[in-house]
């Protein structure tokens, strides 16, 4: 069976796929930073302190790096990383 839209029924269309893609990527978005400030995790430096929360580059005051984030693979935001 075949459809045919209007113009504007199709626009609408797009446009709510628009909308939840936005949304979705805002969930997504909330959710790694919520995880990043809170999820304790290893820095790794061999200081014998143990593991505590990371902290997003993007809510952490001052400059930071997703070196060792633990949602560095899944977070959608572009990525800083130290030199």
């Amino acid at each position: 069976m075949q459809y045919v839209l209007t113009e504007e029924e199709y626009d609408a269309l797009q446009n709510a796929v628009k909308h939840e893609k936005q949304r979705l990527q805002d969930t997504l978005e909330n959710l790694c930073t919520r995880v990043a400030d809170h999820e304790p995790v290893d820095w790794g430096w061999g200081d014998g302190e143990p593991p505590k929360p990371w902290g997003c580059v993007y809510t952490s005051d001052g400059e930071w790096y997703c070196d060792s984030c633990p949602v560095q693979k899944v977070c959608p935001r572009p990525k800083h990383w130290s030199k």
